[in-house]
């Protein structure tokens, strides 16, 4: 099997494997829609993720800029990989959006501690892919 495929059925079964459960006991449409929710779960999930990216663009210092464009490039390449361009898509254009928002400066903190709260989520999601 391709290294590169096993992300990708990792994550499939982990979002199937409840539905082929209740396929035994639900009505097929009622599993479709529950796939469904689940899809639509996961693409709302990544444009949060890259909005709060964006945002958190712009509470790092100067300095740390180019360090943390690399880290949500690595982001969206990870997402590429386990998800395909599709949702990578919707992780960069949430990113863009959120990097052109005007933020106030206290709310910085929020913001970034938030971000260090889902990149690690992140993280410990494509560790966890890799084993």
């Amino acid at each position: 099997m391709h290294p590169r495929l096993l992300p990708k059925l990792t994550a499939l079964l982990l979002l199937a494997a409840p539905l082929l459960h209740a396929a035994e006991t639900k009505p097929a449409e009622q599993v479709m829609q529950a796939l469904a929710d689940a899809e639509e779960q996961l693409d709302e999930g990544l444009k949060r993720f890259g909005y709060l990216s964006g945002l958190a663009l712009g509470c790092v210092d100067k300095s740390q800029r180019t360090q943390f464009e690399r880290e949500v490039m690595d982001v969206n390449a990870g997402i590429v990989r386990a998800l395909g361009t599709d949702r990578a898509f919707l992780y960069a254009a949430s990113f863009g959006y959120g990097s052109h928002m005007q933020i106030k400066l206290d709310e910085c903190k929020t913001v970034l501690t938030r971000y260090d709260e889902r990149i690690a989520k992140f993280r410990k999601g494509q560790q966890e892919g890799l084993k």
